[in-house]
């Protein structure tokens, strides 16, 4: 009877249904480019995925989004700081930052009150603090998304090289890996959204080519379907090269998009900088739950 009870309890395992990993790791390898066609120190970053979450891991910054919760989190892991809002908090924030440090270098530069004073009125008229993040398709430059049947494989997957001419111009070539299909773990249509939100924050000459790219039905329909693992984007002041340089499908603790408890909440403009005036560590508790 004993030796009975010991064969069953080693076949219940076996019996249980094996669990699916819930989540990817995946390694990216980014390089800039100046406006001189030099390119720059390769920067390395580790991305996490699951539970409709996204964590990015660079040297000195992480970011977290929450695509269900319409969350971004930026941490600053060498001052240990952190940000939180809304997307569209996080958007007007950066807008507001630009607006402010326009208007400083304004006054830096002794300007006559009269020329100071209507730089500001612009830069007034132009907070959209109190709008909705929004793009008008209409504004937007034409948009083409070729095939080229270029082939590669990258981090162990097939992919296909598309190239996106905007304006008749070369804008952006992506590898798509159309076997790799994230959607368990990843929302395309909450990333979409949000690729959206972000991309009316833009500003610079590649904001309206990057919220084309971002609208363009062909492109929202591609990804939806697989991953890009490969992108090239070409602009004014140069450009930049990110390559996945492994792709590992695995468990992904809730605790990895958590900031830890003794990490400070400061302003955004004050993320990477120290703030005015010292405040005390937040008590345990204060930190971003992981769900």
């Amino acid at each position: 009877m004993q030796a009975l009870r010991k064969l069953l309890l080693c076949l219940i395992p076996a019996l249980l249904p094996v669990a699916a990993q819930a989540g990817w790791v995946i390694d990216w390898s980014t390089t800039a480019v100046n406006a001189t066609g030099e390119r720059m120190a390769t920067q390395r970053a580790t991305q996490s995925i699951a539970g409709n979450k996204l964590r990015m891991q660079q040297p000195t910054v992480v970011t977290v989004i929450d695509y269900n919760k319409d969350r971004f989190t930026v941490i600053n892991t060498e001052k240990e700081y952190f940000w939180t809002g809304s997307v569209e908090e996080y958007v007007r924030e950066m807008q507001q930052g630009r607006q402010a440090a326009m208007r400083e270098r304004v006054a830096v530069a002794g300007m006559a009150d009269r020329i100071k004073r209507k730089a500001t009125e612009e830069a007034k008229a132009r907070d959209t603090s109190r709008t909705p993040l929004a793009v008008d398709k209409s504004t937007l430059p034409p948009i083409s998304i070729t095939n080229t049947g270029q082939k590669e494989k990258i981090a162990g997957y097939d992919t296909e090289k598309y190239d996106v001419k905007v304006d008749g111009e070369l804008f952006q070539e992506f590898w798509f890996a159309p076997g790799l299909n994230l959607s368990a773990d990843l929302d395309a249509a909450k990333y979409l959204a949000q690729q959206e939100k972000t991309g009316a924050g833009m500003a610079g000459k590649s904001a309206k080519a990057h919220n084309a790219l971002y609208h363009d039905p062909q492109y929202r329909a591609l990804m939806e379907k697989g991953f890009v693992l490969k992108s090239v984007v070409h602009h004014l002041a140069g450009g930049y090269e990110r390559v996945a340089t492994s792709v590992a499908q695995k468990d992904v603790p809730a605790s990895v998009f958590a900031v830890p408890e003794d990490y400070r909440r400061v302003r955004l403009d004050d993320l990477f900088d120290p703030p005015p005036t010292p405040a005390a560590r937040p008590k345990a508790g204060t930190g971003i739950p992981s769900s």
